[in-house]
């Protein structure tokens, strides 16, 4: 079986000649397990996503996909076995949803680059697990953010990538489409590929994620199940005093906000 497992060693990211984004981070990311990543505003999650995908070359170490170095990659492999949905958009195409979802198949293309009755059923299927197919004929500026949130979602799941990150993909959402993501999220991953996403809400990635990954000041600061990467001293340190943790609901932490708790 191909190993699909997605791993940085020593990976530093900046931007320019500005400081560091990301410092000497390891981490390797599994078929089968859902992976959450953490951390403050800033402390380079987005920025990881990107460089996991092979978007940003890192200034040091490297990312590898099993054996294989991302950066000798082509682009076109690349998509095919990287799946990247951003948080938003920088500019809005003028086309459908349907048309937008299909562009997710462009690494897939023959050499005439025209798309296929199967393309178009890997599309149909996206867009109804994206639950965005009632919005397949709308333009993409058309719909709200939320519901654009869903059609960057089902691009990427056209894309039939082994490796799916995932940043902020539920930001824009209503609690029942949150819920519906990560449960889809989580079935992927049960599925057998590679599934992270980045979030600030701890509740969501300490139910959903087999792992948790907490960025801090742009290192790893732990890398565990929730249970230990959502331990009360790390939250404290990252998110301060008033941020507490509660393990007695179970395996979860569940956590809570205390306004009234002093800020240190």
């Amino acid at each position: 079986m191909k190993d699909t497992t997605l791993s940085a060693r020593g990976l530093t990211l900046r931007y320019g000649r500005g400081p560091n984004v990301l410092t000497a981070v390891d981490l390797s990311l599994h078929a089968g397990e859902l992976t959450a990543v953490v951390g403050l505003n800033g402390a380079g999650k987005s920025s990881l996503l990107r460089a996991l995908a092979g978007v940003l070359p890192p200034a040091a170490g490297d990312v590898r996909l099993g054996e294989q170095r991302l950066a000798a990659l082509s682009r076109t492999e690349c998509a095919r076995q990287i799946a990247l949905v951003p948080q938003a958009l920088s500019a809005l195409p003028p086309s459908t949803v349907e048309a937008f979802t299909l562009g997710g198949r462009y690494a897939h293309l023959g050499f005439l680059r025209l798309p296929s009755a199967q393309d178009h059923e890997v599309v149909a299927r996206a867009l109804s697990r994206a639950d965005v197919a009632q919005h397949r004929r709308r333009k993409l500026a058309e719909l709200s953010g939320g519901e654009r949130q869903r059609a960057l979602i089902a691009r990427a799941l056209a894309q039939e990538a082994n490796v799916l990150l995932c940043d902020e993909p539920v930001a824009a959402l209503d609690l029942p489409h949150q819920l519906g993501v990560l449960d889809l999220l989580a079935e992927l991953a049960r599925a057998g590929r590679v599934v992270a996403f980045s979030t600030h809400d701890l509740n969501l990635a300490s139910q959903y994620a087999e792992r948790v990954i907490v960025l801090h000041e742009g290192r790893v600061l732990a890398s565990a199940a929730p249970k230990e990467a959502l331990r009360a001293d790390v939250v404290a340190r990252v998110w301060g005093a008033r941020v507490r943790v509660d393990l007695q609901s179970g395996d979860a932490p569940r956590i809570t906000l205390d306004r009234r708790a002093p800020e240190v």
